[in-house]
């Protein structure tokens, strides 16, 4: 049945078994094993052939495997530890880890964990060295964080170093009078306040109040345009899923601009030089006035999730030389220590995601917006405390300037000092510094400096129940893409709530599948903590994210499953994606890129899409004729413009030299330019705009120089007025994917989004009809019968419940043709009789358990078997026919909780943890009666509801997470329903 094609590699058919559509394996081979040169000299991209791509989806080299999060729980962890856990990881098949000391573990009602030396002292840093020296003996690659916890900073940090923030009072008066009035200060944090100005404006609005009215201070107050949205001036987060800010860009003028303004420009008065001693005295003119006065304190910002004995302010992010100086005092000393681990155990340094609040001043901010604005701010600064002056634009686009200018300085004066900073020392850095949390970034910008982009994805869970909530991987896979990284990186499996009980079928690999369509090529497990043997099992645990350590009753069992993780990374580190569109996401602040399905430049389903900013759009994207192409070979066919209709001059610059050039644009006509313009820029922007967009009529194209503009903002209309075909299409809405080019080699990452499986028809935009299917799960491969129609090859695949594989075209690939029909496979048997025993320690019943129909544990009547966690084994026999054992036979599981390792006449044949729940038993068969063996671990979560049972005054589990009560639900566990055995045609 098995066919052997070119190269040697051996491929097996398809098999359409009870409607269900298993894949059987026997007669086939997996693909060649890699050999040890391979994956010692070879990085992760450096496949470029179909053989050298089957090495490396065989055996994935140390670039393409998993990383982790390495969680020092307060510190807590010993030598002796630290050896086991790299061990263990090594073993497992990962690549790294990020060693993070952090707090924390005391979140939602948890209890602490015991304190071990902090950060940085003599005693933690021995440790660290220890980790180094190990991590370099095992081959595995580490990112230190750069403090304990995040938001950078910790107990050394002053308030002049801290995280800054406008702040305010003011007093309504009437005027026509010599005035001497004590002002109000400001409310301040931390005892920290510098004045930036003293400005009166006349109020030709409302009801003026009489002089003595109390001041209106707050350093998180203030409004513009009527709006009481703090993060207008980027004084708070917004939200923790980065929000769409595009509402905040000016819309454009109204008639009633002018009369809405409480003051023009030419009226607001400096009166700084008339205060002394916090007195003011001035001749006011008549009317009505508010005195402002304005400047800048501490925001309060402090370090988060740090371990007990770190706590501290957060530095100024706008002010290299806060970083400067928390460099010199914390980070240079271990890295003079680490000296001979550098570039070698230890590759990058990391910060975690913004979670700083609002930041909107620094102590050189004026001089710094006026080199970059073209303008002094301190006459516009009433409307961040709500007023607008000169009319609703000129206001709102000070507030773009202001905001702009906060964004350029949390990426130049933080995180490009950071990474030249690393560079020093031969390192890169990866922070996850785009959010997600609303912040004042231009996120994309942040990722410039970094080694590789990292944000993150969560696994299903209460706390972020919405794919919106849960996926920013498309930010990421933009800015490599755009700033030519060689990684896509997440924080990954994160999840807040319940403990040990997610699914490795229905939930990890979902969403595993999910980041990687979304542009993921390398995963940080979140989280893998370090715990000592003192503290039990399962030992101390952060409070959120999906553990796995040696502790997790399925970690011996996992090999096979994070194989899958490593295979599939391998393949998508391959090559460049084949991303039709690049979609402008402006200039305005703060702007992030959120899930695929936002679909900004409306282009979904059958293209992709990347985002840029303008950094990229100016600096690192260069033209190829009619392309955009990125710096490591990136290449986009069509440029959509922003959807504020809003662009700088530069940047409208640039996209006229690319229409000129021959290049596609999409966009309708400009509302004007982001921010506050030069008279002549004004000008300048206003001739061009009107030149580029002379007779745009929404739906119709025109020729710009070589080029073409198509005025519309979907980018999926404009690819089709552009002759462009899908990138991929399929009979079933159900299905997603992703696509890489690797030379020769088109690699499609399918993957079915429901629960149920489906058979579906793939139309892929590669001629010439050459295809194989190759499976993650197994790390086996198989023709598929394909249909050459033009440019585009047709395949049917079938895929199982949250199924995922890789559909690779190539030249050199035989063509199968349409199979022949082979006989349907017919059923041998339903196993009955089964002997169960449990790993004994766990509270379960010593003597072996006889069953003939299989149920989860959780409904026994015996509570050692309710309520056990651990690893029990199932044990049969099965009796074949000589040709049966020759041929092979499938073993179908109908549900498994949650990894099943399966042993025939006690030898391994694999691991079961995956729809359709079914493994192909081919070697060590023999005639007659053969043992089965199933070895099946469930999670740690049915124990500790035991072990919260009344009366239990001897648990078995040892954890400060105090997740589970006595009447938690118990969780489905072990083989449930029938096991059966089939034959191969």
């Amino acid at each position: 049945m098995a066919a052997v094609i070119a190269k040697g590699i051996v491929l097996r058919d398809r098999l359409t078994l009870l409607g269900l559509g298993i894949l059987l394996t026997c007669g086939a081979s997996r693909t060649p094993q890699a050999s040890a040169q391979y994956i010692t000299d070879h990085p992760a991209q450096g496949a470029t052939t179909p053989a050298q791509l089957r090495l490396g989806f065989s055996d994935p080299p140390p670039p393409a495997r998993l990383r982790c999060y390495w969680w020092w729980l307060n510190g807590n962890t010993d030598a002796p530890t630290i050896t086991h856990d790299l061990e263990q990881m090594a073993a497992m098949g990962y690549g790294g880890a990020i060693l993070v000391d952090a707090g924390g573990a005391d979140q939602n009602g948890n209890r602490p964990v015991p304190a071990g030396p902090r950060f940085g002292t003599p005693a933690w840093t021995k440790l660290y060295l220890h980790a180094l020296r190990e991590a370099d003996r095992l081959g595995l690659e580490i990112s230190l964080n750069i403090q304990s916890g995040w938001n950078l900073g910790g107990p050394g940090v002053k308030p002049e170093d801290a995280s800054k923030i406008l702040t305010w009072s003011r007093k309504d008066v009437r005027g026509g009078r010599l005035l001497e009035l004590t002002l109000t200060a400001p409310a301040t944090h931390d005892g920290f306040y510098r004045e930036i100005a003293v400005l009166a404006y006349p109020l030709h609005r409302g009801v003026a109040l009489p002089p003595d009215q109390p001041a209106k201070s707050g350093p998180h107050s203030g409004n513009s345009n009527g709006n009481a949205l703090r993060y207008r001036i980027g004084a708070a987060e917004t939200g923790f899923s980065m929000p769409d800010s595009s509402s905040m860009v000016d819309p454009g003028p109204k008639p009633d601009d002018t009369a809405l303004a409480d003051a023009s420009l030419a009226e607001v008065q400096n009166l700084t030089d008339h205060v002394r001693n916090n007195k003011l005295t001035w001749q006011a003119p008549g009317g009505d006035w508010e005195i402002l006065r304005i400047g800048y304190t501490a925001s309060g910002a402090l370090v988060s999730t740090s371990s007990s004995t770190w706590k501290g302010l957060a530095i100024d992010y706008l002010d290299h030389r806060a970083f400067d100086r928390y460099w010199d005092q914390n980070m240079q000393p271990l890295l003079e220590a680490a000296k001979p681990y550098l570039g070698r155990s230890l590759r990058y340094l990391v910060t975690d995601s913004w979670e700083l609040g609002g930041a909107n001043w620094t102590a050189d901010f004026r001089e710094q917006f006026q080199r970059r604005r073209g303008y002094d701010p301190v006459p516009y600064l009433p409307t961040v405390a709500g007023r607008i002056v000169q009319d609703r634009g000129h206001t709102t686009r000070f507030l773009d300037d202001l905001r702009r200018t906060v964004a350029d300085l949390v990426t130049e004066e933080h995180y490009d000092v950071f990474a030249a900073h690393a560079r020093a020392y031969g390192l890169g850095i990866h922070p996850e510094s785009g959010g997600p949390h609303g912040a004042p970034l231009d996120a994309l910008e942040t990722f410039r400096g970094s080694a590789f982009p990292q944000t993150e994805y969560w696994a299903p869970n209460a706390h972020r129940a919405t794919d919106r909530d849960r996926f920013f991987t498309k930010e990421a896979a933009s800015a490599a893409n755009i700033y030519g990284k060689p990684f896509v990186a997440q924080e990954g499996m994160t999840t807040v709530g319940p403990q040990w009980n997610e699914s490795l079928a229905n939930d990890l690999k979902p969403a595993f599948d999910r980041a990687i369509t979304e542009g993921m090529n390398r995963l940080f497990w979140h989280e893998f903590t370090s715990s000592p043997a003192r503290m039990g099992m399962p030992g101390q645990e952060y409070f959120a994210g999906t553990h796995a350590n040696p502790n997790v009753t399925w970690w011996s069992a996992a090999h096979d499953f994070f194989a899958y993780l490593n295979r599939v990374q391998f393949l998508m580190q391959q090559g460049t994606p084949v991303n039709d569109v690049l979609y402008d996401y402006g200039d305005n602040v703060p702007n992030f890129v959120r899930v695929k399905s936002d679909d900004p430049a409306h282009v979904l389903p059958g293209y992709d899409y990347d985002v840029t900013n303008e950094d990229a759009l100016l600096h690192t994207l260069h033209d190829d004729g009619t392309e955009l192409v990125g710096p490591t070979g990136s290449r986009w066919r069509l440029l959509v413009l922003p959807s504020t209709r809003r662009l700088t001059l530069t940047s409208l610059r640039r996209v006229a030299a690319y229409l000129e050039g021959g290049g596609a644009v999409a966009g309708l006509p400009l509302l004007g330019a982001t921010g506050n313009q030069s008279p002549a820029d004004q000008s300048a922007f206003n001739e061009l705009s009107s030149q580029l967009f002379a007779g745009c009529t929404e739906g119709q194209s025109r020729s710009f120089g070589k080029g073409t503009l198509i005025c519309t903002q979907d980018g999926r209309k404009a690819l089709a007025m552009l002759h462009v075909a899908p990138d991929f299409e399929s009979t079933s809405p159900a299905v997603d994917y992703i696509h890489r080019r690797n030379g020769s080699t088109d690699i499609y990452f399918i993957r079915n989004t429901t629960a149920s499986a489906i058979d579906t028809t793939l139309t892929l935009r590669v001629p010439g009809g050459h295809a194989q299917l190759w499976d993650a799960v197994t790390g086996e491969a198989q023709p598929l019968a394909a249909d050459s129609t033009g440019q585009a090859t047709r395949v049917s695949v079938h895929l199982a419940a949250h199924g995922s594989s890789f559909v690779l075209l190539d030249p050199s690939f035989s063509s199968p043709g349409v199979p022949s029909p082979h006989a349907p496979s017919r059923l041998i048997a339903t196993l009955q009789h089964w002997t169960l025993s449990f790993q004994q320690g766990r509270g379960a019943p010593v003597e072996p358990q006889q069953f003939n129909d299989l149920q989860s544990w959780s409904a026994s009547t015996t509570p050692g078997i309710r309520y056990f966690s651990g690893t029990a084994t199932y044990t049969t026999q099965f009796t074949l026919s000589g040709a049966d054992a020759s041929r092979g036979v499938l073993l179908q599981l109908t549900d498994v909780h949650e990894l099943a390792r399966v042993f025939v006449n006690g030898k391994l044949q694999g691991t079961i943890w995956a729809h359709p729940y079914s493994l192909a038993l081919c070697k060590d068969l023999h005639a007659g009666a053969n043992e089965l063996r199933i070895e099946v671990s469930n999670d740690w979560a049915n124990r500790l509801i035991g072990d919260a049972q009344p009366g239990v005054t001897q648990p078995i589990t040892h954890t400060n997470i105090s997740a589970y009560k006595a009447d938690s639900p118990l969780l489905p566990s072990g083989l449930i329903g029938a096991v059966t055995i089939h034959s191969q045609p």
